[in-house]
């Protein structure tokens, strides 16, 4: 069988039924928490979120998708450590055996100010439903900048997780449908991918850009091509969106898509956002890709082992 085709056939995005105001507070369910500044997430990130609920205190999570979750429009995921990536707690959600099983990552900083989510399911029907949000608590806190050399330029690092709308090798966790059940009812569970970000940000010139590599599928060990999130310019209100390519280089996979966040805490010293990839291997057709990081601030308590390297702001 041809798996291309298979995946064509199967496999189709329902980015259309996307909300165009994604409201990454969840603020729309009337439940705001006041400490949470409003922060319109790109459609192009959000895709079919709406709104997100996450509070890593009572390890929660909650999300409004316009697709084929649950109801009502705030669903809250069960928890599924079994499910975890890299650091990145894993929710899930599916309703009965013929249902879509839709799996969440998400996580806050270390310092309590940044938090994101994505959330995918591994499709059903030819189509699936995907997104991210991202959210800060409190104001945009722009480091310390002065005539010295490297004042401004910040590098923040740790890892990244993801899910594809390709489905996981065998489904393992997908509810078992009744005996003799046609294929063709049956939901996939989304493949889960890991690997490592890398972010440098120059608050002077208000510009960002980075890297995301050492990306491998979960369970399978099959190495993904490294991405590229190409510069793009720090808002007044301490968020970015940018794209996310391919390296340079001959035999290497088209890659496109987006990537986005927000960077918060005292002196920005975290960051939090997503990233959509629409295309990563050219022997797949129609994949894509809803990735999530948190990033601690080199130079703070709990910094990645890379910061080793990094000079201090």
């Amino acid at each position: 069988m041809d798996y291309r085709l298979t995946l064509a056939a199967v496999l189709l995005l329902a980015a259309c039924g996307g909300s165009p105001f994604p409201d990454a507070t969840g603020g729309d369910d009337g439940e705001g928490d006041g400490d949470s500044e409003t922060v319109t997430v790109p459609e192009s990130l959000a895709v079919n979120v709406t709104a997100a609920r996450y509070d890593a205190t009572s390890d929660s999570l909650r999300l409004s998708i316009a697709g084929l979750d649950s109801s009502p429009a705030l669903v809250t995921y069960q928890r599924n450590a079994d499910l975890d990536v890299g650091g990145y707690r894993a929710y899930s959600i599916q309703e009965d055996p013929l249902d879509r099983m839709f799996v969440a990552l998400a996580r806050e900083s270390r310092d309590g100010a940044t938090r994101a989510v994505a959330v995918a399911d591994g499709g059903q029907f030819g189509h699936y439903f995907g997104g991210g949000s991202f959210e800060r608590d409190g104001n945009f806190d722009r480091p310390p900048i002065s005539a010295a050399t490297g004042s401004g330029q910040v590098t923040y690092a740790g890892t990244y997780a993801a899910l594809q709308n390709i489905p996981a090798a065998g489904n393992p966790d997908v509810l078992t449908p009744p005996a003799g059940t046609a294929d063709e009812l049956l939901p996939n569970q989304p493949r889960q991918v890991r690997g490592n970000i890398l972010l440098n940000a120059n608050f002077s010139d208000d510009q960002v850009n980075g890297v995301v590599y050492n990306r491998v599928v979960v369970n399978e060990g099959t190495s993904l091509p490294q991405v590229i999130l190409a510069p793009t310019e720090i808002a007044e209100n301490g968020t970015f969106t940018g794209s996310a390519e391919n390296p340079e280089g001959d035999n290497v996979d088209a890659i496109t898509g987006n990537y986005g966040g927000i960077f918060g805490g005292s002196d920005s010293s975290s960051v939090a956002g997503v990233v959509h990839l629409e295309t990563f291997n050219d022997d797949i057709d129609l994949e894509q890709e809803h990735g999530v990081f948190v990033l601690t601030q080199c130079g703070q308590p709990g910094d990645a082992a890379i910061c080793d390297t990094v000079e201090p702001n």
